[in-house]
């Protein structure tokens, strides 16, 4: 079994004074690697790949946190998006340099 970093979207506040945990404002900085949910709250280490990264043509984090919006994440289960999606790219990156 492979060992993800736990680190990988792991959930931080920018201003410990404000701890809101509603999803009002999604904006991702990608110099920092950071995806922002609101003006505090974000999940650290998001590279762009796994911010772009798409399934049916839907980028994934956009889409859920669009859907969840107003609402209050669920920082296990969206940390847990995170890292599979990491682990996707990681399997995709060893699956393309199979050759057959």
């Amino acid at each position: 079994m492979r060992k993800i970093d736990e680190s990988i979207g792991y959930p931080f506040y920018e201003n410990a004074a404000n701890k809101n945990h509603k999803i009002e404002k999604i904006a991702y900085n990608e110099q920092k690697g950071r995806l922002f949910v609101n003006e505090s709250l974000y999940f650290d280490k998001v590279s762009k790949e796994i911010w772009e990264y798409k399934i049916g043509g839907y980028q994934v984090l956009d889409k859920y946190l669009k859907s969840h919006k107003n609402e209050e994440i669920d920082f296990k289960h969206f940390e847990n998006i995170i890292k599979t999606l990491h682990l996707s790219l990681v399997l995709e990156s060893e699956i393309s340099e199979v050759e057959i």
